[in-house]
């Protein structure tokens, strides 16, 4: 088959590629959350101000009633802090007294046996959403033995990772230090498609808490708009989480009859939770309609209700790879049922946003998306590599719920190299590709390559898996110097099982010995023009000059010596290599010039000038013809 041929198959192939069509689970299940807090003595130094207990507070006080949860710390040995039972008002009161318990006392630090004594779980369960916070600020470490301690790290990824992946637990890890296993805490959160964060002050721990109970429980929330929101009648409960800066004024609450609610009026119906910096406020049976947080403004404020009028959306995954799109679906429900009534939802304006940390947030409307109360649409083609977030919102005159999720997007699952085997007879590259299992089923996985050359020849190959879970292609007898195009193409399975396709950017090869020796010429080339100029000197520059104003004695005949030695400089010299002259020198010519044709004669100015031209002229045409014998040797290459 022809070069052409191939080429033509291989465009054919990339346009009838299937598109990734990847659907995301709904959220309808029961949150079951279980928090585990390393209480080893290095704390001491990473949290001083043991401000893991506050941030353990806060999520106690969001959790949803319902739901399942319990706590506990570790260092050495582990204990149940909290038992694991459901969410009640009872429950809540004895974590927050529990929380005060937490210290950093301990010795070692067991991250494998609290682990395994809190995701005892019994079965599988496809209806609870399962997840777990693990907060550490070290290493492996059960032992002075560090042999034991490796066996300990090598166990949880052997044995309790994939125990905890078939009972469908999302592992949320948080390292509280910069001498953390990160390794070992990125390992575990991608392996369950958890969300890991490194954080190295623990004053950042409540707002960390605060985001990863938004991914381990769903709560209705309604939206904020420079710290007011509005209430409907369907709301029989609000929570209000609001952050304070340091020594800012104490928090108020405005409600929509425009009386004011404080610390000092907690009740039987309102529960006010003061920390040194949020307050955490829980209003049963509260009136409708507009309110206002009299605080700061802060992006991680936020209103929860408990309502029958629920906004159900997707649940997009923790951990994608870029390019993935997902279907996403929105749906307002009361007591369990889509609403369908047109009459109800023509009058609700429903609005999606993405954002992310590299780019402008992009706003889309849902309203002509909706069919029978589904709101149906993709996201996932304008994410971009990390974290991104999706915010949808659903709004009337008498009612706003809101919810967002983040995700953190890969941008490639795979360590692609590529060397210049320089003890092969002929000119040879190898291409090695190395997978993260961590998002990649090693089976089935396919690469296929295209090499192009630069006259248009193309071949193909199917890149190879060796015994060391690498894939490998050698690409031999390439011409000398000559530059190549290497595409690839990755199709396989996440180990969620979407399924793979991707492109990563062209690989360009270059002869690396041809490239190393014509980058060291150019260097040479500068340096010796430098050297050059500086033996010279000034004697050389007035014998030449003395010399050249012999011969040209007006300005006619220097006005044409120049415009010919430009001219003829130019012609010769622009294929090859260009002299660009300095501002300085330039507005120095022109200066002179005016000199000259004001005095009506050439100035000895004008005569070094032009001999210092002359000079750089005979050096450039030196350098010029070196080159052009160097290059008959040398030809550019490439570097990857």
């Amino acid at each position: 088959m022809s070069y052409i041929k191939i080429g033509m198959v291989f465009a054919l192939l990339l346009l009838i590629l299937p598109l990734r069509q990847v659907s995301a689970a709904p959220s309808d299940a029961q949150s079951d959350v279980r928090i585990l807090i390393d209480v080893s003595g290095s704390m001491k130094k990473n949290d001083p101000n043991n401000l893991r207990s506050p941030a353990l507070r806060l999520v106690v006080g969001l959790l949803p009633d319902g739901a399942t949860s319990g706590v506990w710390t570790f260092a050495k040995f582990v204990n149940m802090l909290v038992p694991v039972r459901e969410v009640s008002e009872q429950w809540k009161i004895n974590a927050e007294n529990k929380s005060t318990h937490i210290h950093s006392r301990g010795l070692f630090t067991n991250i494998e046996q609290v682990l395994n004594k809190a995701t005892n779980y019994k079965q599988a369960s496809s209806n609870d959403r399962r997840s777990v916070i693990l907060l550490s600020d070290g290493l492996v470490d059960i032992s002075k033995d560090d042999k034991i301690n490796q066996q300990s790290r090598q166990r949880i990824l052997d044995d309790i990772l994939p125990r905890l992946k078939a009972a469908n637990v999302a592992v949320h890890t948080v390292a509280l230090s910069e001498h953390a296993d990160h390794e070992l805490l990125r390992a575990i959160s991608l392996a369950t498609d958890g969300w890991y964060e490194q954080v190295n002050d623990a004053a950042q721990l409540q707002r960390i808490f605060l985001h990863l109970f938004e991914k381990a429980a769903q709560r209705d929330t309604v939206p904020l708009s420079d710290n007011y929101f509005k209430i409907d009648d369907s709301v029989s409960e609000i929570t209000l989480l609001v952050f304070r800066l340091t020594d800012s004024k104490p928090t108020e609450l405005v409600l929509p009859d425009q009386s004011r609610m404080t610390r000092v009026d907690e009740n039987d119906t309102i529960r006010w939770h003061h920390e040194d910096n949020f307050d955490l406020i829980t209003i049963d049976n509260p009136i409708s309609g507009k309110w206002h947080i009299d605080a700061d403004l802060d992006p991680d404020n936020r209103v929860m209700v408990v309502t029958d009028l629920k906004l159900t959306t997707t649940d997009l995954p923790n951990n994608i790879l870029i390019g993935e799109s997902f279907d996403f679906d929105a749906s307002l429900t009361e007591k369990g049922q889509v609403i369908e009534r047109q009459d109800f939802l023509s009058l609700v304006d429903a609005q999606l946003k993405e954002e992310s940390e590299s780019a402008e947030a992009v706003n889309t409307s849902l309203n002509s998306m909706q069919k029978k109360g589904l709101y149906q649409t993709r996201v996932g083609d304008l994410f971009q590599p990390g974290r991104n977030d999706v915010v949808i919102t659903l709004k009337s005159e008498t009612f706003e719920r809101q919810r967002r999720q983040s995700v953190n997007v890969i941008e490639m699952p795979f360590n692609i190299t590529v060397e210049q085997l320089t003890e092969s007879e002929t000119r040879s590259h190898r291409l090695t590709i190395k997978p993260d299992f961590n998002f990649i089923k090693d089976e089935p996985l396919t690469i296929a390559a295209l090499l192009s050359a630069e006259d248009g020849s193309e071949w193909s190959y199917e890149v190879l898996k060796n015994s060391n879970a690498q894939w490998r292609l050698t690409l031999a007898d390439l011409n000398e110097g000559e530059k190549y195009t290497l595409a690839l193409q990755i199709r396989g399975e996440t180990v969620k099982g979407r399924s793979l396709f991707l492109q990563p950017d062209p690989i360009y090869l270059k002869d690396k010995s041809h490239t190393n020796d014509e980058d060291n010429i150019d260097s040479v080339d500068e340096d010796n023009t430098d050297e050059i100029s500086d033996e010279l000197g000034d004697d050389m520059t007035d014998e030449f000059s003395d010399e050249m104003s012999d011969e040209l004695g007006n300005d006619d005949i220097t006005d044409e010596f120049s415009d010919e030695m430009s001219d003829e400089f130019s012609d010769e010299m622009s294929d090859d290599f260009d002299i660009d002259l300095a501002e300085d020198d330039t507005d120095l010519l022109l200066d002179e010039d005016d000199d000259t044709n004001e005095a009506g004669g050439m100035p000895p100015a004008q005569t070094l000038l032009i001999g210092n031209v002359l000079i750089l002229v005979l050096v450039g045409v030196s350098i010029f013809l070196w080159r052009r014998k160097r290059a008959a040797y040398q030809n550019p290459g490439d570097l990857l």
